[in-house]
């Protein structure tokens, strides 16, 4: 039986199938690697509408451990008898409504999530007419020691660069591989990063009160 000599188009079109082929399996691989579960994110208001003091706690968060945080704090300063908001960074209008801000996110590569620092950025004129404090939740804190929290507070130095902020708070977070990506779960693995919830409420409780007895009072 004869041999069929392959052509140059016909060779073409099968490579070009092939190569299209891996392409999208290998990028549908990389998306289900990168993707993450979606997360809903903390939104309250505590307190009532007319009290004199309005405070705003806004936050970043990837996985929502850090907006559970912010409503931790928000309820602590409604227990003062101020009206407190609880938002989503994207969610708030109108900073000029509030008396005092605290700002707070997640950590992602050594840094405040890119979000977050665009807020201060972006919202600098107005943040410096009001106390302004900032709160970090991240896994560097599972250990609450003196070279944790320094190392905690060398993250957030390019957004106090841009504010310094009248107090500030460290955190640990909550470390749910359930929330996280493939990739996530395999850095935190490489990293040694134990999973569980480690957060301090009674921490957080403390830290909320009297950061608003030094800048709210």
């Amino acid at each position: 039986m004869p041999t069929r000599t392959l052509s140059r188009r016909d060779f073409l079109k099968i490579t070009g199938v092939t190569l299209g082929t891996s392409v999208v399996a290998c990028s549908g691989l990389a998306a289900l690697a990168t993707h993450s579960p979606a997360v809903t994110l903390s939104e309250f208001t505590y307190g009532e509408q007319d009290m004199s003091k309005k405070i705003l706690i806004t936050y970043a968060s990837k996985c929502g451990s850090t907006g559970e945080v912010a409503s931790a704090i928000g309820k602590t300063l409604a227990q003062t008898g101020a009206h407190v908001d609880v938002l989503p960074l994207k969610k708030v209008i109108n900073l000029s409504d509030y008396q005092a801000v605290f700002v707070g996110s997640a950590i992602r590569v050594a840094s405040w999530l890119p979000e977050a620092t665009d807020f201060v950025s972006e919202n600098r004129a107005l943040l410096q007419l009001v106390p302004t404090a900032y709160f970090t939740v991240c896994a560097t804190m599972i250990e609450d020691a003196p070279a944790s929290r320094a190392r905690a507070a060398g993250f957030i130095e390019p957004v106090r660069t841009l504010l310094a902020p009248a107090a500030e708070g460290y955190f640990a977070g909550k470390v749910d591989p359930n929330s996280l990506s493939f990739l996530e779960n395999i850095m935190l693995k490489s990293k040694g990063v134990p999973q569980g919830d480690f957060r301090d409420w009674d921490k957080i409780t403390v830290w909320a009160q009297s950061t608003y007895a030094q800048i709210c009072a």
